[in-house]
């Protein structure tokens, strides 16, 4: 017994090691990567001055379909076909434009999470200053407050490194999810697209 115990004790000690060396690895390997991940995907936004993209946005059980056209810094487009309405952000202000109804609503772009999104500076910022919440096979996601308090989560194409989403809460305590599909980096858009009408015009 004394003998077996005198051997037993180091090759014990030798399988922890390993054990404890394998899950050292393990770990730096998944830091790593998610590092990797993260340099990737910064590299890839700062490249990024124009989106063209299809969307699907839900609000409560509500959805909607359509296209978005987003230029750097604060410049965006939606299309909404069936509803004949549009979503503008020409900079300063954000407009709801209803054909149907030939009524334009308008709101300050610094009081909408947009604001936020819309800003390149601010990506880049979430991307390097921000930990992901998780990183899926397919998805590298980020949750943050923006300056008016409201939780914004954000989706990037793990593959792409191009955003895909995300979701908010809107003024009625809606959760609004937007997913986006077929993207287009790098398009030229005219300025011209983000003019808001005016309501005699519609």
């Amino acid at each position: 017994m004394l003998v077996r115990g005198k051997f037993y004790r180091p090759i014990l000690l030798k399988k922890l090691n390993i054990i404890f060396l394998s899950f050292f690895l393990f770990f730096s390997l998944v830091n790593f990567s998610k590092a990797n991940i993260e340099e990737k995907l910064l590299n890839k936004y700062k490249t990024i001055n124009t989106l063209h993209f299809d969307f699907i946005q839900k609000i409560g059980e509500k959805v909607d379909f359509g296209n978005c056209y987003i230029k750097y810094p604060l410049l965006m487009k939606c299309e909404y076909p069936k509803k004949k309405k549009s979503i503008i952000a020409n900079g300063k202000k954000f407009a709801i434009v209803k054909r149907r109804y030939k009524k334009i609503y308008y709101y300050p772009l610094k009081k909408t999470p947009l604001f936020y999104l819309l800003k390149k500076e601010n990506i880049l910022e979430i991307i390097q200053n921000y930990k992901p919440k998780t990183i899926t096979s397919d998805t590298i996601e980020y949750e943050l407050l923006d300056n008016n308090l409201n939780k914004i989560n954000i989706f990037f194409d793990k593959n792409s490194l191009v955003i895909s989403g995300w979701k908010t809460t809107d003024a009625y305590s809606n959760e609004v999810s937007f997913l986006i599909k077929n993207s287009k980096i790098n398009i030229t858009i005219n300025n011209k697209i983000f003019k808001i009408p005016r309501e005699e015009d519609l």
